[in-house]
């Protein structure tokens, strides 16, 4: 099920973000902290909904803003649709290595999508080798069966 607005996108600094009206949320059955396939000019991509000053909001990040040819200011037509299944992530090469070497695919997998994003960000934001190797490292302990 999926439902269609227009909205205007809101900015501030870098930031952006985008309203979703209470009408449009009950047309899929969300709630402010429902897990989203956000389109806007036949570009998707997947964020979590969540409550602002009694708002229900999205966020838009700037590389999905750049995607989509919109920015702060446009008026848009969005289209939502709750994301109801399995929540992938690309996960940078050097940590897919790290984890099958472990042996700790399987638990990556299995944590919330969130966490796994969050991950994998933190690995393809880092600057230099030693940085993807020390947070690789980390990521691999975190994951590790307590002893």
């Amino acid at each position: 099920m999926t439902t269609t607005y227009k909205t205007v996108v809101i900015g501030s600094g870098n930031h952006a973000s985008l309203e979703i009206p209470e009408k449009n949320l009950n047309e899929i059955k969300g709630n402010r902290r429902a897990p989203l396939k956000v389109t806007i000019n036949n570009y998707t991509y997947q964020s979590t909904a969540t409550g602002v000053a009694g708002k229900c909001m999205v966020v838009f990040p700037m590389r999905d803003r750049d995607a989509a040819g919109a920015k702060i200011g446009d008026i848009i037509t969005v289209t939502l649709e709750l994301d109801s299944g399995y929540r992938e992530v690309e996960i940078p090469l050097p940590l897919a290595d790290a984890l099958k070497s472990s042996g700790l695919d399987r638990e990556f997998h299995d944590l919330t999508y969130s966490r796994r994003k969050e991950y994998c960000r933190s690995v393809t934001e880092a600057r230099s080798l030693p940085t993807i190797y020390k947070r690789i490292q980390n990521i691999i302990a975190a994951l590790s069966p307590k002893r």
